[in-house]
């Protein structure tokens, strides 16, 4: 019994690599020209592969194939903001470490139009837990969600062993920090992933993973992060690293409200300035001793666009650093601007009121 079920299981796997033969060697024939950019690579992906599964094969196949694992550059090819420039760095030096190769599968995968994610999280081999944190990627395939790990076949020519594994299966090995991306209805806790426990189905943790994971998608950067957070801060932190990464997902979170305050100021400023433009059109329309004259209904429509830019000025203002404390911008100095002139606006619309007045009796 247990000879044919490991015979059969050795058929299988055959099959599996007699199938992805013909990919395989497509791929490695790509000319080396176009190996140096993501776009290049999906181009190439896209003209000679058809399905899904045969164009998520080729591109893991490349990289397992081409790029070495190296923690010599790692420090270049992770820190910065422009992510295309990140993997023109690992393509150039065809070396990096677990995160460049998810991130550098996912970016081909998902110019070919299918879904990836990069997902992190920590790692058990042979009963042994190694908690410096790794990273990996979901794929979606004929609408379902399976799990890869190039970094863990890199330099294996012959073989993919985690390539398209299912999520109850890869569950043995890899533990994400965010509980979704364990694609299980019900997840493991990380004490039972350390023990090699199965999970207790209860109904409050189970997760209908299509649903889930479309709404997920659907989310801006900041609505991720924040949903994330959540769902860890539910599943609570049992080791450190589990609140260090808790921590890094919050430090992610206030940079994005930051970034929102930046720009939140920079309205202020924009509409502060235009109010102050035409502000000043006003006081040239009076050292020109009003003339031309402007029709009364122009003038108040002046007026009227100032205040709007005033009360836009402050609306943004107060929005600065409602969820993360603000030490980056001056917003009291703007108010003082904008308070000044807020003054001087009613003291000129008062008087331009009054001149009208007098134009519109000396007219009678």
């Amino acid at each position: 019994m247990i000879y044919c079920l490991l015979g059969s299981c050795t058929i299988i796997k055959a099959q599996d690599d007699y199938k992805y033969a013909l990919v395989d060697n497509k791929i490695l024939q790509i000319p080396n020209a176009e190996t140096f950019s993501t776009t290049a690579i999906a181009n190439y992906v896209q003209l000679n592969f058809s399905t899904s599964e045969e164009k998520l094969r080729a591109i893991y196949k490349w990289i397992t194939a081409n790029i070495r694992y190296n923690k010599d550059s790692m420090y270049f090819s992770n820190w910065g903001g422009d992510p295309e420039i990140k993997m023109a760095s690992v393509l150039r030096k065809r070396k990096g470490v677990c995160d460049n190769y998810a991130a550098l599968f996912t970016n081909i995968v998902l110019k070919c139009g299918i879904q990836s994610v990069v997902v992190s999280g920590y790692t058990k081999f042979g009963g042994t837990i190694n908690r410096s944190g790794h990273s990996w990627c979901a794929v979606e395939v004929e609408k379902q969600w399976l799990l890869c790990d190039p970094t863990w076949d890199a330099g294996f020519t012959n073989a993919a062993t985690w390539f398209l594994k299912l999520p109850e299966d890869f569950i043995e090995t890899h533990i994400p920090f965010d509980p979704l991306w364990q694609l299980l209805p019900f997840p493991l806790t990380h004490a039972q992933f350390r023990k090699g426990s199965s999970p207790v189905k209860t109904d409050d943790k189970v997760y209908h993973i299509a649903d889930s994971v479309k709404a997920f998608l659907q989310f801006d950067t900041l609505q991720q992060l924040e949903a994330a957070a959540q769902r860890m801060q539910k599943a609570g932190f049992d080791n450190e690293q589990l609140k260090t990464w808790h921590d890094y997902y919050k430090m992610k979170i206030a940079i994005v409200y930051q970034e929102q305050d930046m720009q939140l100021y920079n309205a202020a400023v924009n509409a502060r300035n235009n109010a102050r433009r035409l502000f000043n059109d006003i006081v040239q329309y009076r050292n020109n001793n009003f003339t031309p004259l402007k029709p009364v209904k122009e003038v108040e429509m002046l007026f009227d666009s100032i205040e709007i830019y005033f009360d836009s000025a402050q609306t943004f203002i107060k929005n600065i650093g409602k969820v993360v404390e603000n030490y980056q911008y001056n917003t009291d100095e703007l108010v003082i601007n904008l308070n000044r002139l807020s003054a001087r606006l009613k003291e000129e619309k008062i008087y331009l009121s009054a001149i009208q007045q007098q134009i519109k009796r000396d007219k009678k």
